[in-house]
């Protein structure tokens, strides 16, 4: 049996892990977390750090791996390219192209240059050099580690106060594994993912979503089919990944993007090419009829991808289970209201769990189906009223 090895262990990678098993190959999955619940679904598991591509290229030899593939972690994309340059494995970017693509500095550096539409910004390596050009950006400003998601080191600031500048600045540098940091004026706007799958640099399969947000502002709470979304819109984007993977000769497979919207114009934040966090690969499945996970499994293993035909863009909404306090976890109510809608709840969260980061906490992800846009609407805008965590 062949076998592969699945860089993360998290509850995003499950999907993931399972079409692979379905294709037939023994599963390995990795990582520091061995809490992890991705783990418990595969044939084994290795306690090994991702990041460290050294120690994945080892594994991978040591292992005898036959194909690999990145989890939701942009570290895990990063040692996928590396192992590849190296063995000639699977259908990647090579390392090169892939750090311009998951750091955040060099991203923005490639926009700049290419006329990629993104917020001003530039990235900095040193303190002093960032405190100098401080004055270069017009407020607000977001001060971000180059390599770090989920909000981690992330700081808004309303207008020039160098001591809150300083602290931001001493945040990001020291939560960056690189030491690098990025300066991005901010864009007030509507925030959305689009994720698509490119076959000889053509999008051949999209998806759009409309983000929601809770207490943590940087950190995606839930998404949504798009309300917001228009062709035009869409032919921004499609035109601008298409650029995008021309101009960096982009392998086949996944690219997806964070992006800004204000006034029907487009501001690329984020591009990746690994899965989405939080079963955003299911979110996919349900509203398109597509198994999202099958066609980037396959394209990461080179093999061939037929171009997938979308009939249905369902309403469906994944929403994560967060609460607004640390405390001890003592229930979890869904409104009677609001039970008709789920089409699947995943909770990993138990009674008399400790909370003690509940901007980052998760109790679960459910996902919701509505038989209108008007429902959708009108349930997602008291989301919060009607799934509700009890902490005390």
């Amino acid at each position: 049996m062949k076998k592969m090895l699945i860089l993360g262990g998290s509850h995003a990678e499950i999907p993931i892990i399972q079409v692979a098993k379905e294709l037939g190959y023994f599963v390995i999955t990795t990582g520091n977390k061995e809490t992890d619940i991705g783990h418990k679904f595969s044939d084994k598991y290795i306690k090994e750090d991702y990041s460290n591509k050294e120690a994945m290229l080892n594994l991978v030899k040591n292992l005898k791996i036959d194909e690999i593939c990145p989890g939701s972690n942009d570290f895990a994309a990063l040692s996928a390219s590396y192992i590849s340059d190296k063995l000639n494995i699977g259908n990647f970017d090579n390392y090169k192209v892939s750090q311009i693509i998951h750091n955040k500095d060099l991203f923005k550096k490639f926009a700049n240059e290419n006329n990629i539409p993104i917020p001003k910004a530039k990235g900095f390596s040193n303190f002093n050099s960032a405190i100098n050009e401080i004055k270069n950006f017009k407020f607000p400003i977001i001060i971000k580690p180059v390599d770090l998601s989920g909000g981690k080191g992330v700081t808004k600031i309303d207008k020039f106060n160098i001591k809150e500048i300083k602290k931001s600045l001493e945040e990001a540098f020291n939560k960056s594994k690189a030491k690098r940091i990025i300066i991005e004026e901010f864009i007030e706007g509507t925030n959305h993912g689009f994720t698509a799958i490119i076959k000889n640099k053509k999008i051949i399969f999209y998806f759009c979503d409309d983000e929601y947000y809770y207490k943590n502002k940087y950190l995606v709470a839930g998404a949504s089919t798009s309300l917001t979304i228009n062709r035009k819109i869409t032919r921004q984007l499609i035109t601008n990944i298409e650029k995008i993977a021309k101009l960096l000769n982009l392998k086949d497979g996944i690219i997806h993007t964070q992006f800004i919207l204000k006034n029907d114009e487009i501001y690329i934040i984020e591009v990746c090419r690994r899965i989405p966090g939080d079963l955003y690969l299911e979110l996919v499945e349900y509203a398109t009829d597509i198994n999202y996970a099958e066609l980037i499994l396959k394209s990461f293993i080179g093999k061939k991808i037929n171009n997938p035909v979308n009939k249905n863009n369902n309403l469906i909404t994944r929403h994560c289970l967060m609460t607004n306090k640390n405390g001890i976890l003592a229930d979890i109510i869904f409104d009677k209201t609001i039970k008709k809608n789920i089409i699947k709840k995943f909770i990993w969260g138990k009674k008399g769990d400790i909370i003690n980061d509940y901007l980052t906490y998760k109790a679960g992800i459910v996902f919701l189906k509505y038989k209108t846009k008007e429902e959708m609407k009108e349930k997602i805008n008291i989301i919060y009223d009607l799934i509700k965590l009890k902490v005390k």
